[in-house]
Protein backbone atom coordinates (compact mmCIF):
# COMPACT_ATOMS: atom_id res chain seq x y z
CA UNK A 1 0.00 0.00 0.00
CA UNK A 2 2.97 2.66 0.81
CA UNK A 3 4.53 1.75 -2.37
CA UNK A 4 1.10 2.44 -4.14
CA UNK A 5 0.38 6.10 -2.67
CA UNK A 6 4.30 6.39 -3.18
CA UNK A 7 3.79 6.59 -6.75
CA UNK A 8 0.62 8.37 -6.95
CA UNK A 9 1.82 11.31 -5.23
CA UNK A 10 5.09 10.99 -7.32
CA UNK A 11 2.68 11.17 -10.38
CA UNK A 12 0.99 13.65 -9.44
CA UNK A 13 4.00 16.10 -8.77
CA UNK A 14 5.89 14.87 -12.18
CA UNK A 15 2.18 16.13 -13.82
CA UNK A 16 2.37 19.28 -12.05
CA UNK A 17 5.73 20.41 -12.75
CA UNK A 18 5.68 19.66 -16.35
CA UNK A 19 3.01 21.70 -16.82
CA UNK A 20 4.93 24.95 -15.58
CA UNK A 21 5.29 27.69 -18.24
CA UNK A 22 7.76 30.46 -17.67
CA UNK A 23 7.36 33.78 -19.41
CA UNK A 24 9.90 36.87 -18.81
CA UNK A 25 8.24 38.75 -21.36
CA UNK A 26 7.35 41.68 -19.28
CA UNK A 27 11.54 42.00 -18.97
CA UNK A 28 13.08 44.80 -21.31
CA UNK A 29 16.15 41.83 -21.48
CA UNK A 30 14.31 39.55 -22.99
CA UNK A 31 12.84 38.74 -26.56
CA UNK A 32 16.25 40.19 -28.13
CA UNK A 33 20.19 39.64 -28.97
CA UNK A 34 22.04 41.45 -26.92
CA UNK A 35 25.81 41.94 -28.41
CA UNK A 36 28.86 43.43 -26.97
CA UNK A 37 32.50 44.12 -28.45
CA UNK A 38 34.90 42.45 -26.38
CA UNK A 39 37.89 43.42 -28.08
CA UNK A 40 38.87 40.76 -29.93
CA UNK A 41 35.36 39.41 -31.28
CA UNK A 42 31.52 39.95 -30.59
CA UNK A 43 29.68 38.12 -28.33
CA UNK A 44 25.76 37.89 -28.82
CA UNK A 45 23.64 36.96 -25.48
CA UNK A 46 20.03 35.76 -25.98
CA UNK A 47 17.78 35.24 -22.94
CA UNK A 48 14.24 34.44 -24.39
CA UNK A 49 11.16 34.85 -22.76
CA UNK A 50 10.42 31.37 -21.94
CA UNK A 51 13.75 30.75 -19.63
CA UNK A 52 15.72 29.55 -22.95
CA UNK A 53 19.35 31.01 -22.92
CA UNK A 54 22.16 31.57 -25.38
CA UNK A 55 25.96 33.14 -24.76
CA UNK A 56 29.02 32.70 -27.70
CA UNK A 57 31.37 34.93 -29.34
CA UNK A 58 31.23 35.41 -33.29
CA UNK A 59 33.36 32.42 -34.09
CA UNK A 60 30.62 30.20 -32.11
CA UNK A 61 32.29 29.67 -29.20
CA UNK A 62 30.40 29.39 -25.85
CA UNK A 63 31.20 32.20 -23.55
CA UNK A 64 31.99 30.98 -19.66
CA UNK A 65 31.19 27.46 -20.81
CA UNK A 66 27.51 29.20 -21.53
CA UNK A 67 27.20 25.97 -23.47
CA UNK A 68 26.30 23.91 -20.72
CA UNK A 69 23.83 25.87 -19.45
CA UNK A 70 20.44 25.88 -21.28
CA UNK A 71 17.82 27.39 -19.76
CA UNK A 72 17.45 30.49 -16.82
CA UNK A 73 15.04 31.68 -14.30
CA UNK A 74 15.23 35.07 -13.03
CA UNK A 75 15.21 36.35 -9.48
CA UNK A 76 13.45 39.99 -9.99
CA UNK A 77 13.71 40.87 -5.98
CA UNK A 78 17.52 40.41 -6.20
CA UNK A 79 17.54 41.39 -10.37
CA UNK A 80 19.79 37.76 -10.89
CA UNK A 81 19.84 35.61 -13.51
CA UNK A 82 20.71 32.04 -12.27
CA UNK A 83 21.76 29.69 -15.33
CA UNK A 84 20.27 26.46 -15.08
CA UNK A 85 23.65 24.17 -15.88
CA UNK A 86 23.66 20.50 -16.54
CA UNK A 87 27.19 20.46 -15.22
CA UNK A 88 30.01 23.22 -14.02
CA UNK A 89 33.53 23.80 -16.30
CA UNK A 90 36.56 25.53 -15.13
CA UNK A 91 34.50 29.19 -16.81
CA UNK A 92 31.31 28.27 -15.68
CA UNK A 93 28.82 31.33 -14.42
CA UNK A 94 25.78 30.24 -12.84
CA UNK A 95 24.43 33.67 -11.28
CA UNK A 96 24.62 36.70 -13.32
CA UNK A 97 23.26 40.14 -11.78
CA UNK A 98 21.29 42.60 -13.69
CA UNK A 99 22.65 46.43 -13.19
CA UNK A 100 20.58 48.05 -15.50
CA UNK A 101 18.13 47.23 -18.38
CA UNK A 102 16.67 49.46 -20.72
CA UNK A 103 14.96 49.14 -24.10
CA UNK A 104 18.81 49.37 -25.84
CA UNK A 105 21.01 48.98 -23.59
CA UNK A 106 22.50 45.92 -21.22
CA UNK A 107 24.24 46.31 -18.26
CA UNK A 108 25.35 42.73 -16.37
CA UNK A 109 27.82 41.81 -13.43
CA UNK A 110 29.23 38.24 -14.82
CA UNK A 111 30.82 37.42 -11.60
CA UNK A 112 32.68 40.55 -10.70
CA UNK A 113 33.21 41.63 -14.68
CA UNK A 114 30.95 44.25 -15.55
CA UNK A 115 29.80 43.78 -19.48
CA UNK A 116 27.92 46.23 -21.19
CA UNK A 117 25.59 44.68 -24.09
CA UNK A 118 23.56 46.62 -26.90
CA UNK A 119 20.68 45.52 -29.01
CA UNK A 120 20.88 43.58 -32.30
CA UNK A 121 18.86 45.37 -34.43
CA UNK A 122 16.96 41.77 -35.04
CA UNK A 123 14.98 40.47 -32.63
CA UNK A 124 14.43 36.64 -31.61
Amino acid sequence: MKKRLFFILLGILLLTGCNKKIDYSKYSFTGASWVRDNGHDTETLALYADGRFGYSCACGNPVNDSDLCENYTYDDKNKEINLDCYAKGNDTITKIKVLKSTSDTLELDFNGEVRFFTKEEYYI
